[in-house]
């Protein structure tokens, strides 16, 4: 069984990350944007998943929390702890990128290029899996 993130976690992760009351936040966001992002990774229709891997799953999610833009701020910091705690939830462990990059270098360059829309969702799912040790996505 999958646990997806709703409004509620939404909103707590963003509250945490931008030290912003969770009831502020919901006056002054895109709900449906949000809502939106928050659902996608459970499309699908009868038996049929539009995204079947947890990979599939955790980078759309990412995807459209980051590109949606539901948030007056901190769309991708908040983006990037909805990915963890989606994983986290579902008991995947996540791996950060190679030792060689301490400073987490190449997760900020990630998280930049795919606001600026130079990264799609495919290849965001590449990293995903990547880092949840994923090998059938």
């Amino acid at each position: 069984m999958i646990h997806y993130l709703g409004l509620p976690d939404f909103l707590i992760i963003a509250e945490a990350v931008l030290e912003v009351p969770a009831e502020d936040l919901y006056r002054t966001c895109d709900i449906g944007a949000a809502e939106s992002a928050l659902n996608a990774p459970a499309a699908g229709f009868g038996t049929f998943e539009a995204y079947p891997t947890m990979a599939q799953k955790a980078a759309v999610l990412t995807f459209r929390l980051c590109r949606n833009h539901p948030l007056v701020d901190g769309n991708k910091r908040v983006s990037y702890l909805a990915l963890h705690e989606f994983v986290a939830r579902n008991d995947c462990p996540w791996t950060p990128p190679p030792g060689d990059d301490p400073a987490g270098d190449e997760t900020v360059k990630i998280m930049w290029d795919l606001a600026a829309g130079h990264l799609t969702e495919q290849q965001l799912t590449i990293w995903v899996a990547q880092r949840i040790g994923a090998t059938d996505d």
